[in-house]
């Protein structure tokens, strides 16, 4: 159970010079007669008990969150009560009682179950009590009339909460730990590989580890390298629980949190020139920053699942995020909503529809989206928008006016990463099948791998020609983009 700091009062300042004391020394009486010691010990007993009035984001919010959300959280409301923000736990429950009272813990039902005598009627039940720094806080904050310190009361409290310190990596894993996301440093000598609360980087030409960056999210869900080899922007968190963007640096292991979400990060992503940040996760939610400050710029909530995949268009003009919804948004620089591509959501001709969207990329302004089926769908955004009437052809139109063209995979596996590289598209399947295909021929130039393990990873060096895959089972694959061989393979696991 983790403690409530004590905030104690300021030592009194005793004023000479005013006739008041003539001496400052304990059991010396001053001119009306009063011993100091009486005096310092009756001013001490005059103060507050705390200097501070409690925070509610930093020390009520933690235990309601870590205490009383299982039970009375987000997806669960026993009681028919609610905790997962601070305006969901003042509204009351089945019983119809008011559940904090400003200014008056013995009336507020949240206090008096917490310190009920009885164990079927206290909370938490079926769990240990709260303890007595605990249930002092959240007396004195009722007390000092029950303030809200957050910016949004409607905003999830494991939110409020702020970045988590990280408990540290295993010293050896004992089973592998899925690949969920691999990034080249640049120049290809070195690959960062996403492992349980931090990140490995391995030697591309032995396999060997050469270091590992502690300190970061149980899952590691998304990584990007900078340009200059300096950072690794990180996307992770705990399913269903917490979620976080953040820059690391490579050589110090520093991490710097540019923002939090209440579950998964599954995607972020730099623009062109690294100066903004697109994230986005399980939540539902896209959200975009200023990468050197770390200013949230905006954030949109109209995907109706995951957001798999986020992408800048190359003039920064626009944002796409793919979704598990079976659409693409695309969103204008300031996060206002420009259309939406449902390409993925019907029956074209030949060409199966009603999948979920896994990733999206740009090369120019237009926009390549993969997902389930066999097929890699590019279109552009203006005339998406153009052809985004309410009729319920939309996309049946959309494909006869040429708008959206189709390229083949060829695996009827659903296809989980996209990779544009200089004119090449790369699409990583389920099945660990890599397929190189050339954009403005259309046309497969080679394929890496077999079908194998589930493979969840995918990114390319086209300086140093390599290609790396990582998989469900821990093993990171590496191909020769020259000829499509398979150069390493290793457990990526200390």
């Amino acid at each position: 159970m983790k403690k409530i700091a004590r905030t104690h009062p300021p030592a009194p300042s005793l004023y000479e010079g005013r006739g008041e004391l003539t001496l400052l020394a304990a059991g010396r009486v001053t001119k009306r007669g009063t011993s100091v010691a009486g005096w310092v010990l009756g001013g001490l007993l005059a103060l507050p008990a705390h200097a501070q009035p409690v925070s509610f984001s930093k020390e009520i919010a933690p235990i309601i969150q870590r205490r009383c959300a299982g039970c009375h959280g987000e997806r669960t409301n026993l009681g028919e009560w609610r905790a997962h923000t601070f305006a969901a736990l003042l509204k009351p429950g089945a019983s119809g009682a008011a559940m904090v009272v400003p200014g008056k813990p013995e009336a507020s039902e949240l206090y008096k179950r917490i310190v009920h005598k009885d164990p079927d009627l206290r909370m938490p039940k079926s769990d240990d009590a709260l303890n007595t720094q605990q249930v002092a806080a959240v007396k004195r904050w009722i007390t000092e009339g029950a303030k809200f310190d957050g910016g949004n009361k409607a905003a999830l409290l494991k939110i409020l909460l702020g970045p988590r310190v990280h408990p540290a990596a295993p010293a050896r894993y004992r089973t592998p730990v899925p690949v969920l996301a691999l990034a080249f440093v640049p120049g290809g000598k070195q690959i960062a590989v996403g492992g349980y609360n931090e990140i490995t980087l391995w030697d591309t030409e032995t396999g060997k580890l050469v270091r590992r960056i502690g300190g970061l999210p149980q899952r590691i869900q998304s990584l990007q390298a900078s340009k200059d080899g300096k950072t690794l922007l990180v996307g992770g968190g705990i399913p269903g629980e917490y979620g976080e963007v953040a820059l690391v640096e490579l050589a110090t292991g520093k991490r710097r949190v540019l923002d939090t979400f209440g579950d998964l990060v599954l995607t972020a992503r730099f623009n062109t020139d690294e100066t903004r940040v697109a994230a986005g996760g399980a939540e539902a939610s896209v959200r975009c920053y200023e990468a050197k400050n770390g200013e949230r710029l905006w954030s949109m909530s109209v995907h109706a699942d995951w957001v798999t995949s986020v992408s800048f268009s190359g003039d920064g003009k626009y944002v796409a995020s793919a979704s598990r919804d079976h659409t693409v948004k695309v969103y204008e620089a300031d996060g206002t909503l420009y259309t939406t591509y449902g390409g993925h959501n019907r029956q074209i001709g030949q060409y199966k529809g009603q999948d979920p969207v896994y990733g999206v990329c740009f090369t120019g302004n237009t926009a390549l989206s993969v997902g389930g089926g066999k097929w890699v769908q590019q279109w552009e955004p203006e005339k998406a928008k153009a052809e985004s009437g309410d009729a319920g052809d939309m996309e049946e139109r959309f494909f006869k006016q040429g708008h959206a063209q189709f390229l083949a995979h060829n695996c009827e596996k659903e296809i989980y990463q996209l990779c544009l590289k200089e004119g090449q598209v790369f699409t990583l399947a389920s099945d660990g099948i890599v397929k190189q295909l050339e954009l403005a021929s259309q046309k497969e130039i080679r394929s890496f791998g077999q079908s194998g393990d589930f493979a969840f990873s995918l990114d390319t060096e086209m300086t140093a020609q390599k290609l790396a895959v990582g998989s469900f089972d821990g093993t990171v694959r590496v191909f020769e983009l020259r000829n499509g061989q398979q150069k390493l393979a290793f457990a990526a696991r200390p």
